[in-house]
């Protein structure tokens, strides 16, 4: 009943008790629900089945216990449907939308399944990682994950000798239009590394997309440790200790240019993403929330978020486009302060601190950074650059921004990234 309620194994009954102590506040939305996420009890009970073998294939990897591994890997590789789409619509007849399918139990035997592709690759067994990550592409054709799963068949596929064929998939990946990020600029690196003479004669199209060039700047630090595998401590400029990002933020403040700047990573932008598109968020899309106690609508991490309110969506990228950025971020953190919510993060920067970044981003790149989100939130909430840095120019009224990504010297940039 509790999973049933919550929709997740993260709550329980104490968030009654939190909200009415008001130690928690969730935001306020409505909640139409005209489709069961579980249609019978059967399919719940399949899907807690599943969320049990997960958790023992979680502790038998905390233990490293191979033998158990391969027995949740086997047991999952049985259980999963011939055809996952057909699972969901057997499911929810009448339902397109693609969120149901997360609280399927062919859902959590797949991600079972690619745990097991990692732990193939970790023992060399190269050829049960490719069996399993076959299994996986040709069961779950409309997904997310697939950039993943293709990226690591072709990897496995070069560990085993085939090169023609693992050229073969990352070509057939870039295609696929559910491969996109980094796992797409990871598949066309392949491809320019592996389409040479005699596999292929012609330069694949997708080379010169890759030979931008960013700027690079090199700051001279004194580490305090050169330790492999450890994190790097360096000497700042005020003589005190500090990391290689609080380095490079003390380098900008002087002679790299006079800059302010903040260690924000992505959770600037989660934050920012959050209080500009509120009220999209929690428009109360019909079937998105189940219960009073959800800090995002379910949707959010899949296509169907954009596609059921693109009109709504594309307004109101209008209004931050042309200028109303700051206003509707103020009014947001005044209205809501301390709701939680997917993202936001109202202990690590303050309200005049956001204002700050919004005004000197402007509306046209908040508009679309807002809007990659908004399609394709699970793909583009993680890798954005460390520092976020900014200055004014002549009478303060004119200013400019920057994004900074910064690595020690034995760190490399992600696809991702």
């Amino acid at each position: 009943m509790q999973r049933l309620f919550f929709l997740n194994g993260d709550q329980d009954l104490s968030a009654f008790l939190l909200v009415n102590l008001g130690l928690v506040r969730f935001p306020d939305y409505t909640c139409s629900v005209s489709l069961p996420i579980f249609p019978d009890r059967n399919n719940l009970l399949a899907y807690d089945e599943a969320l049990g073998i997960a958790q023992i294939m979680d502790q038998s990897l905390d233990e490293y216990n191979l033998e158990t591994i391969v027995r949740c890997i086997n047991l999952c590789n049985s259980h999963i449907p011939k055809s996952f789409e057909k699972e969901i619509q057997l499911s929810v007849p009448d339902s397109p939308l693609k969120f149901f399918s997360h609280f399927s139990a062919a859902w959590v035997y797949s991600k079972v399944l690619f745990l097991g592709v990692s732990v193939f690759e970790h023992e060399r067994r190269y050829e049960d990682a490719v069996g399993l990550l076959r299994v996986l592409l040709s069961r779950f054709t409309s997904d997310s994950r697939r950039g993943h799963w293709l990226l690591r068949l072709s990897v496995d596929l070069e560990h085993l000798g085939g090169l023609d064929e693992s050229l073969s998939v990352a070509e057939e990946g870039v295609l696929d239009p559910w491969v996109r990020a980094g796992s797409k600029m990871a598949l066309q690196r392949r491809i320019v590394r592996l389409a040479k003479p005699p596999r292929r004669w012609k330069v694949p199209n997708c080379a010169h997309l890759l030979k931008r060039k960013i700027k690079e700047v090199n700051i001279n630090g004194r580490p305090l440790n050169c330790e492999t595998g450890a994190k790097n401590i360096f000497y700042g400029y005020d003589g005190d200790l500090c990391g290689v990002e609080q380095l490079a933020l003390q380098y900008y403040a002087g002679d790299g240019g006079s800059w302010q700047g903040i260690h924000s990573e992505s959770g600037i932008w989660m934050t920012i993403f959050g209080l500009l598109m509120w009220d999209i968020i929690f428009s109360g899309v019909p079937n998105v929330f189940h219960s009073k106690f959800q800090m995002a609508p379910l949707d959010l991490d899949t296509d169907d978020f954009y596609v059921a309110i693109k009109f709504h969506i594309e307004a109101h990228l209008k209004l931050i486009q042309d200028g109303k950025a700051e206003e509707i971020l103020t009014s947001s953190w005044k209205s809501h302060c301390g709701t939680s919510c997917r993202g936001v993060n109202w202990e690590r920067h303050s309200l005049s601190e956001l204002q700050t970044v919004v005004a000197y981003i402007g509306g046209h790149c908040l508009a679309s950074l807002c809007r990659h989100l908004a399609q394709d939130y699970r793909s583009w909430s993680s890798g954005m650059p460390d520092l976020l840095l900014w200055r004014f120019h002549g009478d303060r009224d004119v200013g400019e921004s920057k994004l900074v990504e910064v690595k020690g010297p034995r760190d490399r940039l992600s696809e991702q990234q």
